[in-house]
């Protein structure tokens, strides 16, 4: 299984995708980490993965935004229809699941089907979430 794990700048974020990629890789898939980047104009494809996953930080004052990094980063890739894919955000007080909602939404929009989402914060909740997403692949 090939994963792809498309994260922001923003926040503590790469930690975190850091954290799920050494997860999916001891259940013995090849992850390419990519930090999203507004400034980057070059298409992705999805093509090559059986999962892409998105990780965003939750923002604003009462959450429910997610980091325009990972937005206009979403925008350049291409080949996502009916690919699985998952989403996370960073746990916060409150909004985490409207933040959540629209990571889901960056991916359903390119025709990726979300089959798992998760608020993350600590390493167990990574350690969690890659278990699952292990799970679903058949891993």
């Amino acid at each position: 299984m090939r994963a792809l794990i498309v994260y922001s700048k923003e926040g503590h974020v790469q930690e975190l995708a850091k954290g799920l990629s050494e997860v999916l890789k001891r259940g013995s898939c090849q992850v390419q980490l990519l930090e999203a980047d507004a400034k980057e104009a070059s298409p992705i494809s999805g093509a090559p993965y059986d999962l892409v996953i998105f990780g965003s930080p939750t923002l604003g004052f009462l959450g429910g935004k997610i980091a325009e990094d990972l937005t206009a980063t979403s925008t350049r890739l291409t080949r996502l229809e009916g690919k699985n894919a998952a989403a996370f955000v960073t746990s916060k007080l409150f909004g985490t699941a409207k933040s959540l909602k629209a990571v889901m939404s960056l991916l359903e929009k390119q025709g990726a089907m979300v089959q798992d989402f998760a608020a993350l914060q600590s390493p167990s909740d990574v350690e969690h979430f890659g278990a699952r997403l292990l799970k679903l692949m058949g891993r």
